[in-house]
């Protein structure tokens, strides 16, 4: 009997203990023990640069293959060179471009007028370069150039299959989210 009213003794004194520094806290209150504070949102210039941290802000991502054929006329025998390429390209907002007159916070709204949506990075990783027919001799700058090329064809295909508009409803709507769940109950972006 001795060894459960011990530990049930030690319980009650830690509960009570806790209920105590609970009060000294919340200075004398237990209305409110289990309810969650309201977010306050600073004014200052420290929101502007946390947004800018932000720098690229990545809204929309386009994935393509790609293939460029070339062939050199030659009076024997064409030299042909054909690769195919793998790349991603990446489409969003420069948040690093905000200043302090395109984000006016006033109570519980924040009005934020973001920069223009564009594309922030073509990526074609060597590995994602394959050369599918080889024949003939090509320079170093020939199969640059063509590189080149496939990367500026990856960006006009995502260009072409609405990727900025996509970026734009995408980033519009994320950061509605984001400020929403910060505590704004209007959110106004331009």
């Amino acid at each position: 009997m001795k060894k459960i009213i011990i530990p049930i003794g030690v319980l009650v004194i830690c509960i009570v203990a806790l209920l105590i520094g609970w009060k000294f806290c919340n200075n004398g209150n237990f209305q409110n023990i289990f309810t969650s504070k309201p977010i306050t949102i600073d004014k200052t210039e420290n929101f502007i640069e946390e947004i800018n941290k932000l720098a690229e802000f990545t809204t929309a991502t386009y994935y393509q293959e790609t293939t460029i054929n070339k062939v050199k006329k030659r009076t024997l025998f064409d030299a042909e060179l054909v690769i195919i390429v793998k790349g991603k390209v990446r489409a969003g907002f420069d948040m690093s471009a905000l200043t302090e007159k395109d984000i006016i916070i006033e109570n519980k709204t924040i009005r934020i007028k973001l920069p223009p949506v564009k594309i922030l990075d073509i990526i074609t990783n060597p590995s994602n370069f394959e050369t599918f027919v080889e024949s003939g001799k090509w320079s170093f700058d020939d199969v640059n150039e063509y590189k080149k090329e496939a990367r500026e064809s990856l960006e006009k295909s995502a260009v072409d299959g609405g990727i900025l508009d996509l970026a734009k409803e995408s980033g519009v709507e994320k950061l509605t989210s984001l400020f929403k769940n910060l505590g704004f109950a209007e959110v106004v972006i331009e």
